[in-house]
């Protein structure tokens, strides 16, 4: 919904038109009218002075009630932040463990070590002729590689990468990142392959086959994204398919949608509020007073007028629906 009401927006530029129009054509130029005159630009000087006050406070007022939301934000971006390097931690001892079957990592890595899973995921688009060659080869080890494609994509920081030559966790993630697993539902296939099909997958991917020091530190990290969660549950299969659920359901949607609210620019009624009020200091404050002391042309004391009055005409044609949307948006 845009933040200028349309109506009263057109009501009060006409309106302001047509006085403008209307005092520059009919009144007198005679002494006693330049008198009222000057009254009149005294007046509209103390309006648009007052007003200006009044924007002023409702812009202070929206901008601590941003500050405080962002903090909240903020407070929930670094939760859902480190329950994602955690996962990643985990990710990436599957990716470097033996949990594989033999000869599936230097298979997919010396083959096909430039293709990006996204680009696989994206074959039909044509834009990687190492994507459409793997997918005729698939399958060699029972549809295994596919995680194993997804798992290595988990430890990207960038989506126009392939290889991950030194992983670390960034300081944040960037939407484009975070898109791309949404878009690929990355995390889905942990879930799949050690939940559901788990029995149809157990030669080619034996949870038995991890070192014990690694299933240690899978269920240390476990532990920390979800104390509640992961707490009583020992290392296992079940244990991976519930990690791969909640990030691909749950922390990677959610970390995506509280990033782009992050990335968002000064709210539009905040930025309108700052036009109005700029206005109102131009052609209200100052143009009246140059009128007065200068005495320059009387079209700009009409101008000053015009704009002042149309300003107040659209504040209130539009305050009812403005109010009816706030109390709404506050719910």
């Amino acid at each position: 919904m845009s933040v200028v009401p349309y109506i009263p927006a057109f009501l009060s530029i006409l309106g302001g038109i047509s006085m403008v129009y209307g005092l520059y054509l009919w009144l007198p130029e005679d002494t006693e009218f330049l008198d009222k005159l000057k009254n009149v630009l005294l007046l509209i000087c103390v309006i648009s002075i007052l007003l200006v006050i009044v924007i002023l406070v409702f812009i202070l007022n929206k901008t601590n009630q941003l500050r405080f939301s962002g903090n909240s934000l903020g407070k929930e971006l670094t939760s859902l932040t480190q329950k994602l390097h955690h996962f990643r931690n985990i990710v990436d001892i599957l990716v470097r463990s033996k949990v594989w079957a033999p000869g599936l990592k230097e298979y997919i890595d010396d083959e096909f070590g430039d293709l990006n899973f996204f680009a696989m995921k994206e074959f039909y688009k044509g834009r990687s002729k190492l994507a459409l060659e793997y997918i005729e080869e698939n399958n060699r080890y029972g549809d295994s590689e596919n995680l194993y494609l997804e798992a290595k994509s988990l430890l990207l920081n960038d989506p126009a990468n392939s290889k991950v030559d030194t992983f670390t966790n960034p300081r944040s993630y960037s939407p484009r990142i975070l898109k791309k697993w949404i878009e690929h539902k990355c995390g889905s296939g942990i879930w799949y392959y050690f939940g559901y099909k788990y029995a149809s997958y157990k030669d080619e991917l034996d949870v038995n086959r991890i070192f014990e020091r690694h299933q240690e530190k899978i269920l240390s990290y476990a532990v920390q994204l979800d104390t509640h969660r992961y707490q009583d549950m020992g290392f296992s299969e079940e244990l991976l398919s519930k990690l791969g659920e909640q990030m691909s359901e749950d922390i990677i949607p959610r970390l995506f949608t509280l990033t782009m609210q992050s990335h968002q620019r000064v709210p539009r009624v905040i930025n309108f509020a700052i036009s109005i009020l700029i206005i109102l200091t131009v052609f209200g404050v100052f143009l009246p007073i140059l009128t007065l002391l200068f005495q320059i042309p009387l079209i700009f004391g009409y101008l000053s007028i015009g704009i002042v009055l149309s300003i107040l005409l659209f504040i209130t044609l539009s305050i009812y629906p403005f109010v009816v949307k706030e109390i709404n948006t506050e719910r």
